[in-house]
């Protein structure tokens, strides 16, 4: 069976990321404050408008493509799916891997070199081509993904209608629920709910 597997918010913990770095950032760069810790995207949390949030990725993005770990589990879960005759296809939307050119080969080089140095075993690494929703969806039913796991409510509505989808608890996605839908807290949890859902034999 094929398992589909986000990056940004499943194998990494880019809230906690950007909550960890951003506030010194945009206090000392813009004098702005924290107005909102749960949202997903550095805009919602801050209020702030895209040249500040393209001034911190700037800033911050080859150290989050490099540096920051996958999340405690991950190695370990994509470990069980093999050792249970599965494969995990990693189905990304990270910001300038769809792009032509340097920068576009630079980002697709960095994802699968943090794959690989985060020992994060799958089959193959797509790349989103743009940021619908309804586009990992149709990877989904391209690549015959059964379960995908995501962190982005938009994604995982989308995914739902095609495949079971078990969405990565975060304070952003609290709401999110739905038939197909299934939540898990960490790696361990989402390894259970497969198993409940009798797809690992």
């Amino acid at each position: 069976m094929n398992i589909g597997i986000d990056v940004d918010g499943v194998l990494t913990d880019i809230h906690e990321f950007n909550i960890r770095h951003a506030p010194p950032f945009f206090k000392r760069k813009y004098d702005r404050e924290v107005v909102d810790e749960a949202p997903y995207d550095i805009r919602d949390i801050f209020g702030c408008p895209d040249k500040e949030w393209i001034a911190y990725w700037k800033r911050y993005l080859l150290k989050y493509a490099t540096v920051e770990p996958a999340r405690k589990g991950a190695k370990e879960f994509t470990e069980k799916l093999y050792a249970d005759g599965h494969e995990a296809i990693i189905i990304t939307k990270r910001v300038f891997t769809a792009k032509k050119g340097v920068m576009g080969r630079l980002m697709r080089t960095l994802v699968r070199s943090w794959l690989k140095r985060n020992g994060i075993l799958h089959r193959e690494a797509v790349f989103c081509v743009h940021d619908d929703p309804d586009i990992k969806k149709a990877i989904c039913l391209d690549k015959d993904v059964k379960i995908m796991i995501d962190d982005e409510p938009e994604n995982i509505y989308a995914v739902a209608d095609v495949a079971k989808a078990i969405c990565f608890d975060t304070s952003y996605n609290r709401d999110c629920k739905g038939e197909n839908i299934y939540r898990a807290k960490d790696f361990d949890e989402a390894y259970a709910i497969i198993e409940r859902l009798g797809e690992i034999k």
